[in-house]
């Protein structure tokens, strides 16, 4: 899944011209390793952490950020599963669900791409909060079609015609018990179509998750939030792998 550029995006952006995240990248935890969650043992609360760190780089986020979002990822995923401790298997377990490129995940470090200047200008038309979480997604494409290590705007446009044949499967076939308010539809018509089935799928899985029958603008503002923190937009049982 990827979030949409710039124009018409579901994230209210002040100012198209000058894409930035709408909201603050703060963690609903207390410190970078899920300080509020006492279900944490020292050891997994370190290995998030380390890995968070180690992989910063190759995730192209900040290092606080990235530990923040194994952390996050981490207890999203023990939260969904009602998990009584996080240990350090349970991190493992994680980190191997999670997709290349992100913090945790375990791929993250063994491959290298260079960018073009113009493939590095496209995607600065993606907005601040999923601007890297798109990079990940067209690089493990590159490396899953063997398309080489160099990323141009043609390579991304492989990435997006993937997505745009999922959105439009999902859309044809959609039947759905959970109804949108007229502005909640208005944000959705906004998604480029070759990603609107992943984002409208997404959404209507995180509100069953949040108890809601309708998805509001609260609804899809909690669900963004959700992806920042946590990276993690592709747990089946939420919308979509």
């Amino acid at each position: 899944m990827v979030c949409p550029p710039t124009q018409g995006s579901v994230s209210r952006l002040a100012d198209e011209d000058q894409p930035r995240c709408p909201f603050p990248h703060d963690s609903a935890t207390s410190d970078k390793t899920g300080g509020r969650d006492e279900r944490w043992t020292e050891e997994a609360r370190k290995l998030a952490a380390e890995r968070g760190h180690a992989h910063a780089a190759f995730s192209h986020l900040d290092a606080d950020r990235a530990q923040r979002m194994a952390a996050g990822a981490v207890e999203s995923r023990a939260a969904s599963r009602e998990v009584a401790q996080i240990d350090a298997a349970f991190v493992e377990r994680v980190g191997r669900k999670m997709g290349y490129g992100h913090p945790l995940s375990e791929r993250t470090g063994t491959l290298h791409f260079t960018w073009t200047p113009e493939a590095e200008a496209r995607l600065q038309q993606v907005p601040e909060f999923c601007r890297e979480l798109t990079r990940w997604r067209v690089e493990w494409t590159a490396h899953k079609q063997n398309l080489g290590t160099t990323i141009t705007p043609d390579i991304m446009d492989v990435k997006y015609d993937m997505w745009g044949e999922v959105s439009h499967a999902i859309v044809q076939r959609h039947e759905s018990d959970v109804e949108w308010t007229d502005a909640a539809r208005q944000r959705l018509a906004g998604i480029p179509d070759f990603v609107r089935g992943q984002v409208m799928e997404s959404v209507e899985g995180n509100a069953r998750r949040m108890g809601q029958s309708v998805v509001d603008d609260d609804v899809i503002d909690a669900t963004i939030q959700r992806w920042s923190e946590t990276g993690d937009f592709h747990e089946g049982k939420y919308g979509f792998r």
